[in-house]
């Protein structure tokens, strides 16, 4: 049995919110019919076609933290940094390019003492340090010209900020420094919520540059890998061994894990069957291609073995249909993005 063309884009965003935003304490309101839900629907299933695709993740991570040094002191020194001390250009806001170690000091004196102007020590934050990352193989000169647009589209609202790209390690970043005030004093105070934001604007922006790219949170694809921090990290580079971090997790981290996840497999499920009662044949195609996915994530391989688990219910496998064609008028057509 098959359901409307509008049931299904409903039940799709619906569902689809939940599973690639982030959860909050206050829950969206469900979606009401509007003049918006095809457009909407349609990059909704263009977001599910790339994350069954697996396309590659984009990676944003703000790598100074609140509690360490945070003045013109630190700020000089991360200048010194990502232009390798003069020996690898900048760029500003204003596309103004930025070469030598005597510009990079004239840059800093120009930030300390322009605009706001930076104290040479702070107990809070001046800079905002951003690394912006795709995966080896990337095409660099798309990056660099991605995070110019990204930066330009977040940033540019009058306030100072420089880049620059490293090609030194496999995987295509950039490094970005943007003032925290802007013009008006406003202070940049990036939560979750934003840097998810920044991420798939980046990823806006890659894609524009031809580039596949991705920004879907790691429990909607149910990643369980660990990554150390950057102090146990260097720790295992020196030989140490950290006291309170392990490389693999207990019987009881990958119970909670599995039971975080809860969400995650309900919300897949109900977008799977949503997608299996569609009359469009590309549809109930994505809808088998969902089930293969949730399948293969990595959380349930990863499945806890303790005898009182909960069963997970599958989304539904609906049956492979031949390929005929389809001539509904809401079939999605042959340009659809699958």
């Amino acid at each position: 049995m098959s359901y409307p063309k509008v049931y299904i884009d409903a039940m799709l965003l619906n569902w689809g919110d939940r599973l690639f935003q982030e959860p909050f304490k206050h829950t969206r309101a469900q979606r009401l019919p509007s003049a918006s839900v095809p457009d909407d629907a349609k990059r909704m299933r263009d977001q599910l076609a790339r994350t069954l695709r697996r396309t590659p993740e984009v990676m944003i991570k703000i790598t100074n933290k609140a509690s360490s040094a945070q003045g013109m002191g630190a700020v000089r020194r991360h200048l010194r940094y990502i232009s390798r001390n003069g020996q690898v250009e900048l760029e500003d806001q204003n596309g103004d390019r930025i070469a030598g170690a005597e510009a990079v000091r004239d840059l800093a004196r120009t930030w300390q003492l322009g605009g706001w102007g930076i104290p040479e020590t702070s107990h809070r934050r001046e800079v905002f340090n951003v690394l912006l990352s795709m995966p080896p193989g990337t095409n660099r000169q798309a990056v660099r010209d991605a995070a110019r647009d990204f930066a330009a589209l977040e940033f540019g609202d009058g306030r100072a900020y420089v880049f620059a790209a490293h090609d030194d390690e496999a995987h295509p970043h950039v490094h970005l420094s943007v003032q925290v005030r802007n013009p008006d004093g406003r202070r940049l105070n990036p939560r979750r919520r934003d840097l998810q934001r920044w991420r798939e604007r980046f990823a806006e922006q890659l894609r524009a540059h031809g580039v596949e790219a991705n920004a879907t949170p790691r429990r909607t694809r149910g990643v369980t890998q660990r990554y150390p921090k950057q102090g146990v990290a260097h720790m295992l580079a020196r030989g140490e061994v950290p006291m309170y971090w392990q490389a693999v997790a207990n019987a009881e981290q990958r119970q909670a894990r599995w039971q975080s996840h809860d969400g995650v497999f309900a919300a897949w499920r109900e977008i799977a069957q949503a997608m299996a009662a569609s009359p469009a044949r590309l549809d109930r195609e994505m809808a088998v291609g969902i089930a293969d996915f949730v399948q293969a994530m990595p959380v349930r391989r990863d499945a806890p073995t303790v005898i009182n688990r909960p069963q997970q219910k599958e989304p539904p496998r609906p049956e492979r249909m031949p390929p005929e064609r389809d001539n509904r008028p809401d079939d999605p057509g042959p340009d659809f993005d699958r």
